[in-house]
């Protein structure tokens, strides 16, 4: 909305009056009246909203602003924070599952003497007919190669 487009804090003093707001029959359910409307800022960007309301008409002043703003950007960073977390999880899992898969392509290559393709082609139809993840079938072939070479 307009808090994350003008990256600036809205006061609104009562949200039944206030004709911008667009949620007023859940305001009025929720008895709702004063709100701050907070930009959560990471680097400039704005990555969501913090609203805080209150049930009764209620002046925010320039302290509580400025401490919502704080909280609302430290919020922003642990968000952002928590997603790079999970975007470089799943990048670590494709590439565990790319290496893998690459090992087991060359043992079924080595020992089907197939090429590549063919190779690939078997894991991945084994992946459907079985219902179990690539990864999952490419671990077996790995595990069933190293059992075999055990001496």
């Amino acid at each position: 909305g307009l808090v994350a487009k003008e990256k600036k804090a809205k006061i609104i003093f009562d949200v039944l009056k206030e004709e911008q707001y667009k949620e007023k029959k859940l305001a009025r359910k929720e008895g709702l009246v004063s709100m701050a409307s907070i930009p959560m800022m990471v680097k400039g960007k704005v990555i969501g909203v913090l609203n805080v309301y209150t049930n009764r008409p209620y002046e925010f002043t320039k302290a509580e602003v400025i401490l919502l703003s704080t909280i609302a950007n430290q919020a922003a960073v642990a968000i952002e924070k928590t997603e790079l977390i999970v975007r470089t999880k799943i990048i670590q899992e494709e590439l565990d599952t790319r290496k893998k898969t690459e090992r087991a392509k060359g043992i079924l290559m080595e020992e089907k003497n197939i090429n590549e393709s063919e190779a690939f082609s078997l894991i991945r139809k084994s992946s459907m007919d079985k219902r179990i993840s690539m990864k999952e079938i490419a671990e077996a072939i790995i595990l069933s190669y190293e059992i075999r070479q055990i001496k």
